[in-house]
């Protein structure tokens, strides 16, 4: 009995404060919010191959049928290489994802040609 209860105990509030995993997760951006800088020395190396983070602003913008006032950078994490980016889209998170000067949804996968 000690260890059922002890396991209830345990399991009950580890479910509890599990985090969210539905794909129409909310950003409630306070009025104020100022988007994170990006790196200038990687901007400039990704001006000549037109993958800057306005570049990629756009690109959101056509994907997701709005303004490119309506997409919001969350998160900048970038190289030369790659990038990975969080977006709050008409108050939605999305993250992208960028190899080489190519843009993308950060579930896809672009060598899977087989659906």
């Amino acid at each position: 009995m000690k260890k059922l209860i002890f396991t209830v105990l345990l399991a009950v509030p580890t479910l509890y404060f599990a985090q969210e995993t539905g794909k129409d997760k909310k950003c409630d951006l306070p009025p104020n919010y100022v988007e994170p800088a990006p790196d200038k020395k990687v901007q400039s190396f990704l001006k000549k191959v037109d993958a800057t983070i306005e570049d990629l602003r756009k690109h959101v913008a056509i994907d997701n049928d709005c303004e490119e006032k309506d997409v919001v950078f969350l998160r900048i994490s970038e190289q030369k290489g790659n990038g990975l980016y969080d977006l709050c889209v008409k108050s939605k998170n999305i993250k992208y994802k960028r190899m080489g000067s190519v843009y993308m949804k950060a579930n896809e996968n672009p060598f899977d040609t087989a659906k």
